[in-house]
C-alpha cells in the first residue's frame, strides 16, 4: 500500500483555516495531520497532510485562492508526494545492536560481522512479532536456558521442550540449538508462529511435525493447554513462558499440570514488584524458585518441584 503527502509552507495563523480546507477535500476521508516549526521561518510553519487515496492538488489550489485571495501558493512550496508504506517498528529494530546473552549471540544480517567464535548465534531480523533479546524479559530468559543446558549435559537432557507465547520464536531457537530434541513453540497469534518459522528457516532449524519425535522445532497456533495438539504433546521437561504476570497466574495450574514431575519452567514478563504473586500461584501447585534472574526492573524465575 501506499499513502500520499502534501505538504506546504504556512503562517502559523492560518492553519486552522488550511485544515478545514484539507479536511474538505475528500469528504469519505479525513487526512492526517501534523505541523513543524521551520528554523528560521518565523511565524511560518511547515503543515504536512496524509492521504490513503491520491488527493485532488488542482482542487486545492482552487479553494485557497477562493477562500484566501491573498494567500502566495509561490512561497507556499505546495507539494504533492508519494508516500511508500513502511514498518515503522522493523525500520527502528534495524538500529537495534546484537544481544550477548551466554552462551548465545542474537544478531541481525547487519551484524553478522560481529558474531563471536565462542556463542551460539541466532539471526533474528527485526519483524512483527516479539522478541529480538533486546528486551529485559527475553534476556533473562536466554540466560536461564543458557544455565539449564549446563545442568542438564550428558544424558540428562529433556525429551521434550515448550516455547508457550513464542513471539518471535527465538527462546525456542535457542533451545533447539543446545538439545537435539523436539522444540514446540506456540502462541496464539498466527503472526506470530509464521513469524517463527521463517526465523527458524533463517537459522536451518528444522521445522517438524510434533509427536513425530524427531529434533527440530515444532510451531502450533494455540490458545494454551486446551487446544489437543499443545496438550497431547506434553508432559514437557522444559517450560518456558515469557507472557505477562497476570496470566502466567492465571495458567499456573495448566502449566504446572503439563511439566513433567523433575522438569523445569522458566517464567519471565514480571516485574521484581509481581515475583511474590507470580511465585505464590506456583507454589500453590507445589512448586519453588529456584533461581531469579534479574535485568533492570524484570525478573525472570526459574521453578521446580518441591523435594
Amino acid at each position: 500500500m501506499t499513502s500520499w503527502k502534501i505538504d506546504l509552507k504556512v503562517d502559523q495563523n492560518l492553519i486552522p483555516l488550511i485544515e478545514e480546507i484539507l479536511y474538505g477535500l475528500d469528504p469519505e476521508e479525513f487526512p492526517t495531520l501534523s505541523d513543524f516549526e521551520i528554523s528560521g521561518g518565523g511565524t511560518a510553519r511547515l503543515l504536512e497532510a496524509f492521504f490513503t487515496q491520491k488527493p485532488d492538488l488542482p482542487m486545492l489550489r482552487q479553494r485557497l485562492l477562493a477562500i484566501l485571495p491573498d494567500f502566495d501558493l509561490s512561497k507556499a512550496d505546495l507539494g504533492l508526494s508519494v508516500v511508500a508504506e513502511r514498518d515503522w517498528v522493523s525500520e527502528s529494530q534495524k538500529l537495534l545492536k546484537p544481544v550477548d546473552a551466554q552462551p548465545f549471540f542474537i544478531y541481525g544480517s547487519h551484524d553478522a560481522d560481529k558474531i563471536p567464535d565462542n556463542r551460539i548465534s541466532l539471526l533474528v531480523e527485526a519483524g512483527q512479532a516479539f522478541g529480538t533479546g533486546q528486551h529485559e524479559t527475553t534476556h533473562g530468559c536466554l540466560l536461564a536456558i543458557g544455565e539449564l543446558s549446563q545442568e542438564l549435559k550428558g544424558g540428562n537432557i529433556p525429551k521434550t521442550a515448550l516455547d508457550l507465547g513464542c513471539g518471535s520464536g527465538l527462546l525456542a531457537l535457542a533451545m533447539s540449538r543446545i538439545w537435539p530434541i523436539t522444540i514446540v513453540a506456540s502462541d496464539i497469534d498466527p503472526i506470530a508462529v509464521q513469524t517463527t518459522i521463517q526465523n527458524a528457516e533463517a537459522n536451518q532449524i528444522a521445522i517438524v511435525t510434533h509427536g513425530a519425535g524427531k529434533p527440530g522445532l515444532a510451531a502450533l497456533t494455540s490458545d494454551g493447554f486446551q487446544d489437543t495438539d499443545l496438550g497431547g504433546a506434553g508432559p514437557y521437561d522444559v517450560i518456558v513462558a515469557n507472557i505477562l504476570a497476570k496470566p502466567l497466574q492465571e495458567m499456573a495450574p495448566d502449566i504446572t499440570a503439563n511439566l513433567s514431575m523433575d522438569g523445569s519452567l522458566i517464567l519471565s514478563g514480571l516485574l521484581g514488584t509481581q515475583e511474590a504473586a507470580v511465585c505464590a500461584a506456583y507454589a500453590n501447585e507445589g512448586m519453588e524458585l529456584v533461581r531469579r534472574y534479574v535485568r533492570g526492573e524484570w525478573h525472570s524465575l526459574m521453578l521446580r518441584q518441591k523435594q
